[in-house]
């Protein structure tokens, strides 16, 4: 498992994690209610400008993992229409039809539309995961929005133990190989490999645990209802200045759109 943030030095990278949240999180919930295409594609275009623009994410890092996202919307794009419900989309023209497969215009629009909706929801999230240190949100989360600090930090801890665990893992495929254990193949190897990779492991995450456990209780960790913290987060100017300029550039691509009548209806209205 590896972190998707990319450590920088941008506008971004600066602002206080929650800031981004309160910042994404209208547009979130308005793009996941939408139902034409032209309104999660137009957040698309506002979120990778910021994310190469403001974010200064390297080109070809973003589009390595923009790509396999993408692929992942088209293929989404190719089974919708194929699966949607036929009594919604009867009325529209047939494009074309395979045995018992038929392939309306609307079930294309509507695919259209879902699959783009899926991207600008991801486009949204790696605004905040590119360019947002896990650690700095949960101290944001700890000292802002007052999550008890014995569940942020213990949940700190153990996001700690992934890399370690991953590179444990390392060690443990390199040992194997020097012994001369060759990797599975099929998936009965890919079984047998992971049962003889999981008791060390396991007997690895168990002793860090207990060594993360004794240096926490020596720290007096949950011993007092409040704590200091060497680096205290706020909201400055320029998080202020965020959240306001991303609501006011999402409200006017949502009052453009509706102007243009490419908005279409949201499914709460639909639904009513």
């Amino acid at each position: 498992m590896q972190s998707f943030y990319i450590a920088s030095d941008s506008f971004l990278h600066r602002l206080n994690p929650l800031s981004k949240v309160l910042a994404t999180l209208p547009a979130l919930l308005f793009v996941a209610l939408t139902t034409e295409p032209w309104t999660p594609l137009t957040f698309i275009v506002l979120t990778v400008a910021l994310i190469l623009g403001l974010g200064r994410i390297p080109v070809g890092r973003f589009l390595r993992l923009a790509a396999p996202l993408l692929l992942l919307v088209l293929g989404f794009l190719l089974v919708y229409p194929l699966v949607v419900r036929e009594e919604l989309v009867r009325n529209s023209p047939l494009l074309f039809e395979l045995g018992p497969l038929r392939v309306y215009q609307a079930g294309v629009i509507f695919g259209l539309a879902t699959a783009l909706r899926i991207y600008a929801l991801l486009m949204l999230s790696l605004l905040f995961t590119l360019t947002t240190d896990a650690s700095d949100f949960i101290r944001a989360l700890v000292q802002q929005w007052r999550l008890p600090y014995k569940i942020g930090y213990g949940a700190l801890a153990a996001f700690r133990f992934v890399p370690m665990l991953q590179s444990e893992l390392g060690v443990i495929q390199a040992a194997h190989r020097v012994r001369g254990i060759a990797d599975g193949k099929g998936l009965r190897g890919t079984w047998q490999q992971m049962q003889r990779y999981a008791v060390p492991l396991l007997a690895t995450a168990i002793r860090r645990a207990e060594r993360t456990a004794l240096a926490m209780d020596g720290r007096a960790f949950g011993a007092f209802p409040e704590r200091t913290y060497y680096r205290a987060l706020r909201f400055h100017r320029r998080d202020y200045f965020f959240i306001g300029g991303f609501w006011l550039a999402s409200a006017l691509s949502v009052l453009v759109l509706w102007q243009m009548g490419l908005l279409g209806s949201l499914v709460l209205l639909q639904q009513v």
